[in-house]
């Protein structure tokens, strides 16, 4: 009797471990502006994982252990900041979401009309993301090919990331469909996504 009863204090532990490994953490959103959010990504880095969102409402998530994870979130709409703990915890676990209105110069891109050929061409340019105090000169590549370059916010974060990598790379097939190989013999500097010649 008394093996049977250590044994299922035992067990009981082992089950009651496994159950608080996982950690539910709740996200929250600070609209700073008088716009609703109608569309936008959080993100888990370290999970691979894209939640969609579609408004401001609080949520929870839950994540595989305690530990120290990478969250984020990208709207076309909005600038956004995530605030969170640096080691998420069962009593550390609120991601905060700040919304601020873009600024009047940053414009957002517009990456679904991406998927038409007939979008690439004039006007086309490739997208660098960084703080770049020596910009590099465009004006011949892009007077022979009609693709420019323009440079984005130095923030990247991976839903941009793959955003942006897509859109480098749609030029760039746009550019080997109508000029061959020889635009990346001129091309004065890499783009995001590209490969390095």
């Amino acid at each position: 009797m008394k093996k049977s009863l250590i044994l299922f204090v035992f067990l009981m532990s082992i089950a009651v471990e496994a159950r608080t490994k996982e950690i539910i953490a709740e996200v929250v959103f600070e609209n700073t502006t008088d716009a609703p959010i109608t569309s936008g990504t959080f993100f888990i880095t370290e999970l691979d994982k894209e939640i969609e969102i579609t408004s401001a409402e609080s949520f929870s998530i839950t994540l595989p252990e305690k530990g120290k994870y990478q969250f984020g979130f990208y709207s076309e709409d909005f600038t956004s900041y995530t605030y969170y703990p640096a080691k998420i915890t069962s009593k550390k676990n609120i991601i905060t979401i700040r919304l601020e209105q873009k600024p009047a110069t940053e414009t957002a891109l517009n990456y679904r009309n991406l998927a038409n050929p007939e979008d690439l061409g004039v006007g086309m340019n490739f997208i660098f993301n960084g703080i770049n105090q020596k910009p590099v000169d465009f004006s011949e590549f892009s007077e022979k090919y009609v693709v420019g370059a323009v440079s984005k916010n130095c923030t990247v974060d991976p839903v941009l990331m793959k955003r942006v990598t897509a859109h480098n790379q749609k030029v760039a097939n746009y550019l080997t469909k109508n000029f061959g190989e020889q635009w990346k013999e001129d091309l004065p500097a890499t783009p995001f996504g590209l490969k390095a010649k």
